[in-house]
């Protein structure tokens, strides 16, 4: 079972070397804004780039419910040097009663490929392990995103799954293949 007293009770704050994962705040708007209206970023995520700053104040909103109704723990992720918000990543559909849940992530293009995403999800996989008590964790990402596969393997998720045609996605207006990787604690 996943404790939910100890991930919902108060926001964690996780640091690394690099990076603060801090809870998001409407002052972090415009930044995710600025992330998600890119649509390299969103050429993988499943929807399409954000067109207004709305969409943006929608999002923080949802993860900071989604928070609050112990239904996902999504961290904004920033540079430690300046604060900027490079982006997020986090749970969400947890599995309580089997202590599973899937973890998702987007990163600024400009910070691509300096090891960020690996640097915050380990933080975000030893809470994850640690005081959460999950048994495993899930990704689903699209088979052609190298990038967040290098990052997975890099901390030692597997494929264990792959769905044919089980997404349709909304960018390239097809269905779409999906390979599930998981890591156990």
């Amino acid at each position: 079972m996943i404790d939910l007293d100890a991930t919902f009770t108060r926001f964690p704050r996780l640091e690394t070397e690099r990076l603060v994962l801090r809870e998001f705040a409407p002052a972090d708007v415009d930044a995710m804004f600025a992330i998600m209206s890119d649509a390299r970023v969103l050429r993988y995520f499943g929807s399409l780039p954000m067109t207004t700053r709305d969409d943006a104040l929608r999002r923080v909103e949802g993860i900071r419910s989604a928070f609050r109704k112990r239904e996902g723990v999504r961290w904004a992720v920033e540079r430690r040097i300046d604060g900027q918000l490079i982006g997020s990543c986090g749970f969400w559909r947890l599995l309580p009663e089997h202590a599973r849940a899937e973890v998702g992530y987007e990163l600024s293009p400009d910070t691509w490929g300096q090891g960020v995403m690996t640097e915050a999800l380990r933080a975000v996989l030893a809470f994850g392990f640690s005081t959460m008590r999950l048994h495993s964790v899930e990704a689903q990402i699209h088979p052609a995103n190298i990038g967040s596969q290098r990052v997975l393997e890099k901390l030692g998720f597997v494929r264990e799954g792959y769905f044919r045609e089980n997404y349709f996605d909304p960018i390239e207006q097809r269905f779409t293949d999906t390979a599930v990787y998981s890591l156990r604690a």
